[in-house]
């Protein structure tokens, strides 16, 4: 399959840009890769392998799935407690435990509650010896209720203290909830591995912001990483038709939504003249038209010559989107992006397995692959 040149972001969103958000030249690599189907899937969300090279996956409908090796038939993990599937709802990220070796905790979101009362719910449990059911399932975070079945988050990570970092939409209709840091519509919630709260979160006295707020102004991020080797939460999100955002993760940092955003609504009316505003964070990048991205990774082996260090973000929809697209950032600037098997699959995750290889999973039917470099 052939890496295909992306096009470049509209002049009219490029004239409103500010350098520290400028979009990076597009680029055609001579790497050629390609996509091996290695497990069938419906609609899968979240991937996280296990030291071994196993693979657990969440399905939006279909609950928790374990993989041996990695590769072949799925098995489903029983004990995941009933999920809202209507809309966007389902199960969505998870992450094991900086201890899994010892202790066998996986971390597990999920839309919990009906249509007219949800909210993002994180759930602690052991993933048994045999990797067929989870042990004492634990509820340790709920994000605020919503009466709208989209918009949830989902994305969880650890950060090299242990406490958890867990996104959360605005529920598509409260985006103006967004910019109020004493709710968790449009926010990153950052929480101990017991649900309780940090005590040097940026509002962790509940002064001026939610305890578990770390920052806000999101409208529904759907990539997460943390770099453990710089100590930094990196983040995609959705705008709405176009403007979406690949950002640095600041504690009490305010990205605001809706205030400044370089999309407009659906319908193509405007939602803010505004693309910045001093006291609100630029993105490293951003996408216009959109992507939809979901899922993101940072490449730390040597498998994909000359691609270490870059990122990775799935692209599920937009004009744009149907891809996976690699960024590279050299001193806290986006340098290149280039657009991988574009209008192939719709991506929703991607994570790098333990031997180094990249892993996608496909928003709908397709499954999970293997991205391998083309003969």
């Amino acid at each position: 399959m052939r890496l295909i040149l992306a096009g470049f972001v509209s002049a009219v969103a490029l004239s409103a840009c500010s350098p520290s958000s400028a979009a990076a030249p597009d680029v055609t690599s001579d790497l050629e890769v390609t996509l091996t189907p290695v497990v069938e899937a419906e609609f899968p969300w979240g991937l996280a392998f296990l030291p071994n090279g196993d693979l657990l996956f969440t399905e939006k409908d279909g609950g928790l799935n374990f993989v041996a090796g990695g590769e072949g038939e799925a098995t489903p993990v029983s004990g995941m407690p009933p999920a809202l599937t209507e809309g966007q709802g389902g199960y969505f990220g998870l992450t094991l435990d900086p201890e899994f070796e010892t202790n066998r905790l996986i971390y597990i979101a999920y839309a919990k509650g009906t249509t007219a009362d949800n909210g993002t719910a994180v759930v602690r449990a052991r993933l048994s010896d045999d990797n067929a059911a989870l042990e004492d399932l634990t509820e340790i975070f709920l994000a605020d209720a919503r009466d709208t079945a989209y918009h949830f988050g989902g994305r969880l990570q650890f950060a090299n203290d242990g406490t958890l970092f867990v996104s959360l939409g605005e529920g598509f209709k409260y985006m103006k909830d967004a910019q109020d840091p004493k709710i968790t519509h449009g926010s990153l919630v950052r929480i101990n591995s017991d649900g309780t709260i940090p005590a040097d979160n940026p509002f962790a006295d509940g002064a001026d912001g939610k305890p578990s707020v770390y920052s806000y102004g999101h409208r529904n991020i759907q990539g997460l990483y943390y770099d453990a080797e710089e100590d930094r939460l990196y983040a995609t999100e959705h705008g709405p038709k176009g403007g979406d955002e690949f950002n640095i993760i600041h504690p009490g940092a305010n990205y605001g939504w809706p205030v400044v955003t370089y999309g407009v609504n659906y319908d193509g009316t405007i939602i803010t003249e505004q693309t910045e505003k001093e006291g609100m964070e630029q993105p490293l990048t951003y996408w216009v038209p959109s992507i939809a991205p979901s899922g993101l990774t940072r490449l730390t082996s040597d498998v994909y010559p000359g691609w270490k260090g870059d990122f990775f973000v799935g692209g599920m929809n937009g004009p744009a989107g149907l891809e996976l697209v690699r960024v590279r950032l050299e001193d806290g600037q986006v340098t290149e992006r280039e657009n991988l098997f574009k209008n192939e699959y719709a991506i929703r995750d991607v994570v790098e397995a333990p031997d180094g290889h990249l892993y996608v999973a496909t928003k709908d039917l397709d499954g999970i692959f293997r991205v391998d470099i083309a003969e």
